[in-house]
């Protein structure tokens, strides 16, 4: 017997993946703070600043980002429409943006010094 779309276990399952969201978000933008309080000598160094406010922008984009799927998520799953994963497309552009993040941040850092 199959469940119906927009049952319970559905809208949990939309709820844990939003923490996760959420949780990654999060953490990056904690590696963002502590890469920006990087300092040579006590002073301030741009470059580290730089690399942190764009991981501490990259973690926001995702929190923001994983709200607006949850949303939309949980209005489909109201109306009772399925998504197919193979639709979405949001966590492989994420995985995506996310490395061109860490990539530059780190870039950014090693430049800088």
């Amino acid at each position: 017997m199959a469940e119906q779309v927009g049952g319970p276990r559905d809208h949990l399952a939309n709820e844990r993946t939003q923490l996760a969201w959420l949780r990654t978000g999060a953490a990056v933008m904690v590696v963002g703070l502590a890469v920006a309080r990087f300092a040579d000598d006590g002073q301030i160094n741009i470059a580290s600043l730089f690399a942190g406010g764009i991981l501490i922008l990259t973690g926001a984009a995702g929190v923001c980002f994983g709200t607006l799927r949850y949303r939309r998520v949980a209005r489909d799953l109201r109306e009772g429409v399925g998504t197919s994963a193979a639709a979405t497309a949001g966590p492989t552009v994420a995985a995506a943006v996310l490395l061109v993040a860490v990539t530059a941040a780190a870039v950014v850092v090693l430049l800088g010094t």
